[in-house]
């Protein structure tokens, strides 16, 4: 995978539809036309319709905000690589994972890097969102530190910036300590029954039947329960449903 297979290049087209009475659309009668409320939005490369979306809806494309991005970081005084192993694009969505291995945090077995997944949509399935988690060195696990570190975030009717990413970064390095703080804290308490009936509950009851069983309850820790779950989560998973496992993940932990 490489950036060229995210920045394939779309359109917003008018829309015409069958009038009921002729078996080929008259491009030229008016009334076949959806009213001015709706547009499509169209992959130029395969002339495919990715999804019709109201005439409010700003399109954002792939390839202006990798551009932005990539502008940003060139800027931001810290060594970045792009991870395409946890990132994901189809024709709807992408997401994008930005790692910065200098930025680390750390458990007992190994260094956790600052990362941030950078998302976004054609059929307005999400909008434009910049969030801040982590990979884990050991065993590649991809984290969201939704709850704990800030976050870019913008609708497709008002556009989005990367305006002050690198004063974002720096606030992420300020927010360490009570993160490694929290991490330390997740190492040494056990998980008991109450964690695994949140993480039922709140992420999914058949995850937390695949990484826990019953006579694991109350003998290890919380932390050896996150890894496995987002170790299932990066690795198991389809990736177009990580990002959504991830924050659920984030949010039962309290990162």
């Amino acid at each position: 995978m490489n950036l060229e297979k995210f920045c394939f290049a779309v359109e917003e087209r008018q829309i015409a539809v069958d009038d009921s009475k002729h078996s080929i659309i008259n491009l030229d009668e008016k009334t076949t036309f959806l009213p001015a409320d709706y547009k499509a939005i169209v992959r130029e490369d395969n002339n495919k319709v990715i999804s019709i979306v109201k005439s409010s809806y700003k399109l954002v494309s792939n390839a202006s905000l990798i551009d932005l991005l990539l502008r940003e970081l060139a800027m931001c005084g810290h060594t970045f690589r792009f991870d395409f192993d946890h990132s994901y694009v189809d024709s709807s969505r992408m997401r994008l994972v930005i790692t910065f291995p200098e930025l680390k945090l750390r458990d007992s077995e190994s260094d956790i890097c600052l990362s941030a997944y950078l998302h976004n949509s054609y059929n307005g399935s999400e909008s434009v969102r910049f969030i801040f988690g982590a990979i884990r060195s050991v065993c590649s696990n991809g984290m969201v530190f939704g709850k704990v570190l800030s976050r870019y975030y913008a609708k497709h009717t008002s556009g989005f910036s990367f305006e002050n990413l690198s004063e974002k970064l720096e606030e992420a390095k300020e927010y360490f300590p009570i993160l490694q703080n929290r991490i330390n804290r997740l190492e040494h308490t056990i998980a008991d029954e109450f964690l695994v009936d949140k993480i039922s509950d709140r992420v999914s009851k058949r995850l937390a039947e695949q990484v826990i069983a019953q006579h694991e309850i109350g003998k290890i820790s919380q932390w050896k329960i996150y890894n496995r779950l987002t170790n299932y989560v990066s690795h198991e998973l389809d990736p177009a449903y990580a990002a959504r496992y991830q924050h659920n993940i984030s949010k039962v932990f309290a990162l």
